[in-house]
């Protein structure tokens, strides 16, 4: 079966962007897009996030949807035995894949300065611990 010009764009980008999120994100085991999301543009897309759940869902949800350029964000669990999050973006300034790594960037970082953060206060308040 010969493959259309759509399904050649939407393989190769599926390729040279989720790929490349999925090995960016080590803790993140699988990323696809929903079939048939490509003909809404670039700008909108369902990804679909294996082992996922309202932790992950909710947290980039509430990074993403205070983006200027995110027209809508927002994220289901389609099943509660299945191990899915579906999380939808669109935009009509970005591409939605741009905007997902921007916020999975914006996450981490966030994770990262809350980790420091408590570090910190517990070394502090073990220090003071300690001279009590």
């Amino acid at each position: 079966m010969a493959r259309g010009r759509g399904e050649e764009h939407s393989n190769q980008w599926k390729q040279n962007t989720l790929v490349e999120t999925s090995a960016r994100y080590r803790y993140i085991d699988d990323v696809t897009t929903l079939a048939g999301d490509e003909k809404n543009g670039e700008g909108s897309r369902t990804f679909v996030f294996t082992n996922e759940g309202h932790t992950l869902g909710n947290a980039l949800k509430t990074i993403i949807a205070r983006y200027p350029e995110v027209d809508f964000c927002g994220y289901t669990i389609p099943h509660p035995t299945e191990q899915k999050l579906h999380f939808r973006i669109q935009s009509r300034r970005d591409r939605a894949i741009d905007i997902l790594k921007r916020g999975l960037e914006d996450l981490e970082g966030l994770c990262d300065h809350t980790i420091v953060t408590f570090e910190k206060e517990m070394a502090e308040f073990n220090a003071m611990k300690v001279e009590n």
